[in-house]
């Protein structure tokens, strides 16, 4: 609902003329407007009229029968029927506001729940990704595999560095500070003891000579390691508490998992293990069902601090993550980060991007879809708009043109019929159009690949 204020507005109509929907009018002079009470969506039989996100009214016209029982029953009778359509309802677009020049119009009052916490926190074993070399050590040492890796070249060496720790006789390592890895044969013994426990296979003994494969590729560029950050969504997704929060921790109870064969007979949660609730629920992927494992869920960081041990860089350490709702000034409005977030704490207005700190858990599944990196992660994976859809339903625009403005690609405009489409050359398909409709007239749909 928008208001007018009595002692600044002059009559002049400025805001009459722009409201896209005939919500306003003048009487004697003065400014009577749509009260968005929602008595009109309460009588409408026909189920044409609903409220949308920002607490004011849209008529669907392709259920409207024009039936006149929102007219009846408007307490400031501002509801018309104009060239065949129901109008007078306030969307509460705003539109009004910036068309008077004396800035009578403003929005009405309204009364927002504070969260108790200021700021979201998450305490786990994380990675300081500069100083990480993707050598891989910290994932053969994690006894969950709750550690992987984007790419890792078999049959390469990584410098992890256990080839040395093996070595009787200290007869592996880089000829020059920071190169590559050679056996200096004048000290090896030819235990094999190298080539037994290279976890890429990437030593290779021929006629009494190893020899150490290596990469064609850049690994510490080229690859990206991403782990279990302890957000604990899969708990809060396994139906059976067969994940669940022990003292800070997430433990796995296969004994409870009904994908694992429920000793008490429940029916399983998933029709197989790629549907599965907790699978699904991790924002890095990393926890997956391994059928030949015998506890056939791998992924979940134990905690025991093995990586931090192992770690020859420092790299992997226990961590405070903390995020105070910050948003870069990049921030498209898009919406994306509201509609992934699994624990409904972010909304998306005029205003910004709001965090209710009560449910946030960190889990950076906002940050890993924002187009744009707005929101600050620790994760280096990053989901990517593959493909998408996107049009308008002119039935259900009301030509505010709050899309137009909300679009930095300028990838909205209107046709020689005044209707408004899409150009999807320049489209991105985030969804920054979408949020700011107030008429739900946008349709998006999008592909998102992960990257790292």
């Amino acid at each position: 609902m928008f208001l007018s204020n009595p002692g600044k507005c002059d009559g002049s109509g400025n805001c009459v003329d722009a409201c896209p929907t005939d919500a306003i009018k003048l009487v004697d002079g003065k400014v009577v407007s749509c009260i968005t009470c929602g008595k009109c969506e309460g009588v409408c039989p026909n189920k044409a009229i609903y409220e949308n996100k920002f607490g004011g009214y849209v008529v669907d016209r392709t259920k409207c029968n024009l039936c006149g029982m929102c007219m009846n029953v408007c307490p400031v009778d501002v509801i018309t029927v104009k060239d065949g359509k129901i109008m007078g309802m306030c969307s509460n677009c705003g539109v009004c506001v910036p068309a008077c020049p004396n800035d009578a119009r403003m929005p009405g009052p309204s009364k927002t729940v504070q969260p108790e916490n200021k700021m979201a926190s998450r305490v786990n074993v994380g990675t300081v990704h500069e100083d990480c070399i993707e050598c891989g050590r910290c994932a053969y040492f994690c006894p969950s595999n709750s550690i992987k890796f984007s790419y890792i070249e078999p049959g390469v060496c990584t410098k992890c560095d256990l080839c040395i720790d093996v070595c009787p006789r200290d007869a592996i390592g880089p000829i020059e500070e920071g190169g590559a890895y050679q056996v200096d044969m004048a000290k090896c013994a030819l235990c094999y003891k190298c080539l037994i426990e290279c976890p890429n296979d990437a030593i290779t003994a021929k006629h009494l000579q190893l020899e150490i494969n290596q990469p064609e590729y850049d690994v510490e560029n080229d690859t990206r390691m991403i782990a279990c950050i302890d957000c604990e969504l899969c708990a809060d997704a396994c139906p059976t508490d067969a994940l669940q929060v022990v003292n800070k921790r997430v433990r796995f109870d296969v004994d409870l998992c009904t994908l694992c064969g429920n000793e008490n007979g429940e029916a399983a949660c998933a029709s197989d293990f790629a549907q599965a609730p907790c699978t699904n629920a991790c924002p890095q992927g990393v926890l997956e069902f391994v059928p030949d494992s015998k506890i056939t869920l791998e992924g979940v960081c134990v905690v025991c601090g093995g990586c931090i041990t192992e770690c020859k860089y420092d790299a992997r350490k226990f961590m405070s993550s903390t995020w105070n709702g910050e948003i870069g000034p990049q921030c498209l409005k898009c919406g994306i980060c509201a509609e992934v977030c699994p624990k409904d704490a972010i909304t998306v207005d005029d205003n910004g991007v709001t965090v209710n700190f009560d449910e946030c858990v960190l889990c950076e599944k906002c940050a890993m879809h924002c187009p744009v990196s707005a929101i600050p992660k620790t994760t280096p994976l990053k989901m990517k708009i593959a493909s998408g859809y996107s049009m308008i339903n002119n039935k259900l625009c009301i030509g505010c043109g709050r899309c137009v403005d909300a679009c930095i690609f300028k990838a909205i405009s209107a046709d020689d019929e005044g209707n408004l489409t899409i150009n999807h050359d320049t489209c991105i398909y985030c969804g920054a159009c979408k949020t700011a409709c107030p008429a739900r007239a946008i349709k998006i749909q999008r592909e998102f690949e992960a990257q790292i």
